[in-house]
């Protein structure tokens, strides 16, 4: 005789599952397209200092606090949206915010690197590739619904 426990079957994503993924898709590919546009406002009048603490000095720090709040939120996001993922059990969306969140980790370390190397190009194009990595990840799934 099997016990309940081993006769357990995964139950297929519910269509409330899949919605919910489809309209927190859609907040992240929003707040990604701001952050970009936030981004760009920070290459037009961030100044960051050429030796230095650019963390501490960068002026204005209403733009860069802007942009590392939105990235804060958008990671924090990007978690929510992998463990609903999993526990709806939808592979698309399972697949799809791996790669988003491996982007949005990915700018973010380009970020860190930008800050920490006093503006590095080579910091900044990680963090676009990552946004942009991360959106495409976010709007294949909402796209394909």
């Amino acid at each position: 005789m099997s016990s309940p426990s081993s006769t357990a079957q995964i139950a297929p994503p519910t269509d409330r599952a899949r919605r919910r993924l489809s309209t927190l898709g859609i907040a992240m590919i929003v707040a990604l397209l701001l952050q970009v546009v936030v981004g760009m406002a920070d290459a037009l009048w961030l100044d960051v200092p050429k030796t230095g603490n650019a963390w501490a000095t960068s002026a204005p720090l209403i733009l860069l606090n802007a942009h590392l709040l939105l990235g804060t939120a958008i990671t924090l996001l990007a978690l929510w949206m992998l463990v609903d993922a999993i526990r709806s059990h939808t592979r698309i969306w399972i697949i799809s915010t791996l790669v988003g969140l491996l982007g949005v980790i990915a700018a973010l370390g380009g970020g860190s690197a930008f800050l920490s190397t006093n503006g590095d190009p080579g910091s900044s194009f990680m963090m676009a590739i990552g946004c942009v990595v991360a959106i495409a990840a976010f709007i294949a799934p909402v796209v394909k619904r």
